[in-house]
C-alpha cells in the first residue's frame, strides 16, 4: 500500500459530503471560509437512497439565506400535491383515517415565518448542496477519500486518509476537524464519547418505481400511507417525487433483517393491496431505528455534528434538519475563530447550545414512534361488519390524535433555545414554552430572532446572517456608538440597523437587540451595558472557561447503530 506523505494545511476540514458535511461546507463558504471536504463516495448522492426529504421551516430559511431556494422547490415535491397522512390498510385497502395537510400552494403561510416547509428528496437536495458549494469556490471538496483515522496536539489535527480507488493513504494537516461521518462515527468512536440512549428496533427501506399507479387507485389524497394489520403499524409508504418513486419500509422488527434472506416484493404488494400493479425494486436498505446523542459535541479540536451527533428516528423528520442547525451554529463560531476574532470558548458553547436540541428533537421522534407502533385494539383491523367498523375507527382516532406532534412540528423546528450558553446575555424575562406543535416568537436571549414583516417587503430575517446585528429599535435609545467601538477593537463584524416599525418594537420587546449571525438573539436591553467591552468579550467566547485541547482518545465498543 503506498503512503503519500503531505504538509498541506488547512483550517477546517469535513468528514462526510452528505447533506450536514455539505451545508457546512456551504454556510462557510457563504461567509468566504474556505475550507476542505471529503467524501469516500465518489460523487454527491451515487445512488438513490431511501432517506430524508421533509425541509422544515428553520431549514428552508436557511436555504433562502442561501439563495438555493427556487432550485429547492423546483427538483422538490410538487406544489399541487396534497400531504395527507392516510391511516389504512393497505394503499387500496380499508381506510382508518387520515391527518389532513394541505399541498404546500394551498397550505396558509405561518405568520412565523418567510417561508413554508417543502418536501425534497435527498437524492435531490444533496446535489443542489454540492453545485452551491462548488459554485463559490472556497471549499477543496475530495470525492473518494476515506476518513481512517487522526491524531490531535494543542495545535491541530492530523487527519489519515485512504484513496478508497488505489489504497494510497495520505495525511492532511488542520486547525479543526469537523466529523459529520454519521452514526457509526469514527471520530466519535476514537475520542471515546460515549453515544447514550437506546435502540428501538431494525428496519428495511425499498426504494420503488410504481408503473400505472392510477390504475391500483389508491386512497386518494395520500402522500404518505401508514398501514395497519392485526398487529399493528407493521410498514409505510411514502410518495417521494410526486410521480413513479415511492419508499416502502418495514417496522417494528426486534432482529436485523438481512436484505440478501429476505423476500421484500411480498410485503410490498401486500402494501399495495394488489398482486396486478408491476413495480421495480431500486435500491434496499436496511437500517437501525434508534434515539442517541454523543455525550459531548466536541473534544479538543474535533466536533461533532448530524447524525455523528444525534440520532433520531425519522418520525417527525427531524434528523436532517437538527443536523442542518447544527452546521448553521457551528460555522459562524468557526468562521469568527478562523478569522482571528472568536475565542475558541466558542466551540465549548457549541457542545453547550446544541447537545441539548439533540436530546431534545430525538425524545420528539421517539415518542412519535411509540405511538406508530402501538398495537392496542388492533386485532379486528382485517375483520369485515360492524365489530371491524368499530376497531378501524378506534384505531383511526387514536393515531389521528397522537401523531399531531409529528405533522405539526414549527415548535421542534423554530422554538430551540440556548438557555445555558455562555456565550448568551440573559436578561431574567420568563421562557416561553416549548412545545413540538406550539410555536410563540420572542426575542428573548438565546431564541430565533422573530421573523416580522417589513414595511419594504422584506423580513426581519433578511438583515442577519454575515456578522453580528445591532437591531435600534425607539429613538430614545442609547447611542449604540460605545458598544460598536467595543466590537471593531477585537475585529468583531457588526452592523447598526436601525428600524422605526412599531409592529417590529412590539416582537423584540427592547431598544437594542443584538443578533448573532445564526440569528439567535445574544443580547437585549433598552440601555447600554456599564461594560461595553465585557458585552463584546462574553457574546464572543472570550469569558468562557479554556478548554484544555484532548489528545487522540482510546477507542471505544463499536457503535451500535
Amino acid at each position: 500500500m503506498l503512503r503519500i506523505m503531505t504538509d498541506q494545511k488547512v483550517g477546517i476540514l469535513i468528514v462526510g459530503g452528505g447533506p450536514v458535511g455539505l451545508g457546512l461546507a456551504l454556510d462557510l463558504a457563504w461567509r468566504g471560509q474556505p475550507s476542505m471536504l471529503v467524501e469516500r463516495d465518489p460523487k454527491t448522492a451515487p445512488v438513490m437512497l431511501a432517506k430524508a426529504n421533509g425541509l422544515h421551516e428553520r431549514t428552508i430559511e436557511t436555504c433562502r439565506r442561501w439563495g438555493i431556494l427556487d432550485k429547492v422547490i423546483e427538483r422538490g415535491f410538487p406544489q399541487d400535491l396534497p400531504g395527507d397522512s392516510v391511516y389504512s390498510t393497505s394503499l387500496t385497502g380499508y381506510c382508518l383515517g387520515r391527518s389532513v395537510i394541505e399541498s404546500t400552494r394551498d397550505r396558509p403561510q405561518p405568520p412565523e415565518s418567510p417561508v413554508k416547509r417543502q418536501r425534497c428528496p435527498q437524492y435531490e437536495f444533496d446535489p443542489i448542496l454540492a453545485d452551491e458549494v462548488q459554485r463559490l469556490g472556497l471549499t477543496d471538496v475530495r470525492y473518494g477519500q476515506e476518513f481512517v483515522g487522526f491524531e490531535q496536539d494543542d495545535d491541530g489535527v492530523t487527519v489519515n486518509l485512504k484513496n478508497v480507488e488505489t489504497g494510497a493513504l495520505s495525511t492532511v494537516r488542520c486547525d479543526y476537524l469537523v466529523a459529520c461521518d454519521g452514526a457509526g462515527s469514527l471520530a466519535r468512536r476514537s475520542l471515546g464519547i460515549p453515544f447514550e440512549g437506546r435502540m428501538l428496533d431494525f428496519s428495511v427501506s425499498a426504494m420503488i418505481r410504481i408503473h400505472d399507479l392510477e390504475a391500483l387507485k389508491p386512497i386518494e389524497n395520500g402522500e404518505r400511507y401508514i398501514l395497519i394489520g392485526p398487529e399493528g403499524a407493521w410498514g409505510s409508504m411514502v410518495w417521494v417525487d410526486g410521480e413513479k418513486i415511492w419508499r416502502f419500509s418495514i417496522v417494528g422488527n426486534q432482529e436485523k433483517i438481512h436484505p440478501s434472506h429476505f423476500d421484500i416484493e411480498p410485503e410490498i404488494r401486500r402494501a399495495l393491496g394488489s398482486d396486478d400493479v408491476r413495480f421495480d425494486i431500486l435500491r434496499i436498505m436496511p437500517w437501525r431505528r434508534s434515539q442517541c446523542v454523543a455525550a459531548s459535541y466536541r473534544k479538543g479540536r474535533v466536533l461533532l455534528a448530524g447524525d455523528s451527533a444525534h440520532t433520531t428516528s425519522p418520525t417527525g423528520g427531524h434528523g436532517m434538519n437538527t443536523g442542518l442547525a447544527d452546521a448553521v451554529d457551528l460555522a459562524w463560531m468557526l468562521d469568527a475563530i478562523q478569522s482571528g476574532w472568536g475565542s475558541d470558548g466558542l466551540l465549548t458553547a457549541y457542545d453547550i447550545e446544541r447537545r441539548p436540541v439533540g436530546v431534545r428533537n430525538s425524545a420528539s421522534a421517539a415518542r412519535n414512534y411509540g405511538n406508530w407502533v402501538n398495537n392496542s385494539d388492533c386485532a379486528d383491523v382485517l375483520t369485515e361488519g360492524p365489530v371491524g367498523d368499530e376497531c378501524r375507527r378506534k384505531v383511526g382516532e387514536r393515531l389521528q390524535s397522537s401523531l399531531q406532534e409529528e405533522w405539526y412540528t414549527l415548535g421542534i423546528e423554530l422554538g430551540y433555545r440556548y438557555e445555558n450558553s455562555p456565550v448568551i446575555v440573559p436578561d431574567g424575562s420568563l421562557p416561553t414554552l416549548d412545545e413540538p406543535s406550539h410555536y410563540i416568537q420572542t426575542a428573548r436571549p438565546g431564541h430565533r430572532a422573530p421573523h416580522v414583516w417589513l414595511e419594504d417587503r422584506r423580513s426581519t430575517l433578511d438583515l442577519f446572517g454575515r456578522g453580528f446585528v445591532l437591531l435600534r429599535l425607539r429613538e430614545t435609545a442609547d447611542d449604540p456608538a460605545e458598544l460598536i467601538r467595543a466590537a471593531d477593537a477585537v475585529g468583531m463584524p457588526m452592523a447598526l440597523v436601525d428600524i422605526r416599525e412599531q409592529a417590529v418594537a412590539d416582537m423584540y420587546e427592547r431598544a437594542l437587540v443584538l443578533v448573532r449571525p445564526d440569528g439567535q438573539v445574544a443580547w437585549r436591553s433598552d440601555a447600554l451595558p456599564r461594560d461595553c467591552a465585557y458585552l463584546i468579550d462574553t457574546i464572543r467566547g472570550a469569558h468562557v472557561p479554556g478548554a484544555v485541547p484532548a489528545k487522540k482518545g482510546e477507542a471505544a465498543e463499536p457503535c451500535p447503530v
